[in-house]
């Protein structure tokens, strides 16, 4: 049991700059972004002090949010949130990915929750929202900047410091044999989608019937990555997308429901990098 002075002390700070407190297992976590660490370090390391003394481990769980260029991805680039300024300036002046790399191997995360409820092409801010309607569960931060490569359409080798970390110790790039165990898929298919100019250029690409939000969020994400590398002129050919093709027949088209057309790729939903590599080899 904690005491109540442990107690009397957390609570208001942690209302304060809102923390969310679990304490299981005689392992209190504090889960938080970055910049909530950065101005509150000092308090932080006081809270550790008074629970390690009561027997009680403290540890920090990061929430980043999910970034849109390969050289701005999620969990490692995350924790430069918790050094001062003027070690993030000289981190740019040595080119971030080594000190990215290195960064995480005497910071590490016990946990990373993604945000990709709505994310967006290129600008954390908003700009060309892609809505996915997923919230994202890590342990290791490595295998998660490496599964949100794929879900974007980039390659890990895209980003050098996702293989320097994993040379380090940090974590595995194999999504392949890793254990991904899902909650509550979206299966109804019925969502609408706000696009802005540039998402509505890259969806009529698509002829979309009842899909669901992550399976056509990562074919617009393809779509951009292929028109990124000028390979969408002339194409004219939409690809299918969606529950409304079960059981149907056509040309083209990514997702399970797709299965019995001449050309698919399997997958509920297929990450965008495989849907790249696909629509590169198939789309004529």
């Amino acid at each position: 049991m904690l005491c109540k002075k442990a107690l009397n002390f957390t609570s208001g700070f942690i209302r304060k700059i809102g923390f969310r407190l679990i304490l299981r297992h005689r392992v209190l976590k504090l889960c938080f972004k970055p910049l909530q660490f950065l101005l509150h370090s000092a308090r932080l390391l006081q809270l550790c002090r008074r629970f390690g003394a009561f027997g009680i481990k403290l540890r920090l769980l990061f929430r980043p949010v999910l970034l849109y260029k390969p050289e701005k991805l999620c969990a490692l680039k995350n924790n430069k949130g918790i050094i001062p300024n003027k070690e993030k300036r000289r981190f740019h002046t040595m080119g971030l990915h080594k000190p990215i790399a290195h960064l995480n191997t005497i910071a590490p995360n016990s946990f990373i929750l993604v945000d990709n409820i709505c994310g967006d092409l290129d600008f954390e801010e908003g700009g060309n929202p892609v809505v996915m309607n997923r919230v994202l569960g890590f342990k290791d931060p490595v295998l998660c900047d490496s599964y949100v490569c794929d879900c974007m359409g980039y390659s890990v080798d895209d980003v050098p410091y996702i293989r320097m970390a994993e040379k380090l110790g940090v974590g595995s790039t194999d999504t392949e044999h890793a254990n991904f165990i899902y909650l509550n898929e979206d299966t109804v298919g019925k969502n609408k989608f706000r696009m802005t100019r540039r998402v509505e250029n890259l969806a009529k690409y698509a002829d979309a019937k009842d899909a669901c939000s992550a399976c056509y969020g990562s074919l617009i994400y393809a779509l951009d990555r292929l028109s990124d590398a000028g390979e969408l002129r002339g194409k004219k050919e939409k690809i299918c997308i969606g529950q409304a093709y079960r059981g149907q027949t056509g040309e083209i088209g990514v997702g399970q429901c797709t299965c019995g057309f001449k050309k698919s790729l399997k997958g509920c939903p297929p990450k965008a990098i495989d849907m790249v590599r696909f629509l590169e080899e198939e789309w004529r």
